[in-house]
């Protein structure tokens, strides 16, 4: 007879466990942040921004595939915390871009020294290289 552990893994679908596995390097990111007061939900979106380098909203929401009531509100706590600034958009009168300010280009630096190879290697402890290699040529291949 199958233990409950055994048939818990047999029917976990793939989404379930890519989400699982997002989850996980979500708790850990939050770990790794806590010392800069941010998480790992604001340090996507300082990184998405600091990625485009001037971004309208509508353009970070397709970015992040969220919710654009839910990351207006990011943007406000963000603004909030001297990270980010709304400036006009000079190609649509009531639009508006979205840039990180010095501040929150210097707190995406250290976020990123925090967790350099760290959370890779959290995230990869329980498998060989080739096997790492191979996870990343698979779910690559699933993206496209």
């Amino acid at each position: 007879m199958k233990s409950t552990d055994d048939l818990f893994n047999e029917i976990i679908p793939l989404g379930r466990l890519i989400h699982m596995v997002n989850q996980k390097k979500d708790r850990l990111l939050n770990d790794y942040l806590s010392p800069l007061d941010i998480t790992a939900t604001q340090f996507k979106v300082i990184c998405s921004i600091r990625c485009a380098q001037c971004i309208t909203p509508v353009e970070l929401k397709k970015v992040l595939s969220v919710d654009l009531g839910a990351l207006t509100r990011m943007l406000d706590r963000l603004v909030c915390k001297g990270w980010i600034e709304r400036r006009p958009n000079p190609h649509d009168k009531r639009g508006v871009l979205i840039q990180l300010t010095q501040d929150g280009a210097a707190l995406c630096e250290r976020g990123h020294q925090l967790v350099g190879q760290d959370l890779h290697q959290e995230l990869t402890k329980n498998l060989t290289a080739d096997e790492v290699a191979s996870l990343e040529y698979l779910l690559k291949k699933v993206l496209p």
